[in-house]
């Protein structure tokens, strides 16, 4: 079962992506931050990728049961071999596709593996970390208690994400 999504919201240029929950409640944390970022003159493009990769964060946290404003350098540590050895979520291919990591026999590329590039995951760990400088920066220093978050910070433990 696949955990969160991001949307393209159409027609709204001043929120093009969001991060929501299953419910369609919006996760109000990753919201700001690309909202900084379009404020920051971050592309469409941009902000499409910083979402997707926020997205796989925030379905790596929810897979170690970790809310992400008490996220450590313990999960940092791990979110990198995870990276490396989780499977890309599955698309739609064509039927003349060739299979993941085969090698173009006229170009001698090889095609999209079933797991992160290099280039991918140093992408990844790039934008998570430009997600907590912004957070930290923006708020203080990260507090411990759930209870003691800025307002509008939701809390997405145990909460289904789409």
């Amino acid at each position: 079962m696949r955990h969160g999504r991001t949307l393209l919201k159409r027609g709204n240029p001043l929120r093009p992506f969001r991060l929501v929950y299953a419910d369609g409640t919006e996760v109000s944390a990753v919201r700001e931050f690309l909202h900084h970022m379009l404020a920051d003159d971050a592309s469409p493009a941009s902000l499409r990728s910083y979402a997707y990769e926020l997205l796989t964060c925030v379905r790596f946290l929810h897979a170690v049961e970790v809310p992400w404003y008490l996220a450590s350098r313990v999960e940092a540590r791990d979110f990198a071999p995870w990276l490396k050895t989780a499977k890309k979520p599955p698309r739609q291919r064509r039927p003349d596709a060739p299979t993941p990591g085969s090698v173009n026999p006229i170009t001698g590329k090889a095609a999209p593996g079933e797991n992160r590039a290099a280039r991918t995951r140093r992408h990844a760990r790039a934008v998570v970390r430009s997600f907590y400088e912004y957070h930290r920066e923006t708020h203080g220093r990260r507090e411990q208690e759930p209870a003691r978050l800025p307002a509008g910070h939701q809390q997405w433990r145990g909460r289904p994400l789409g």
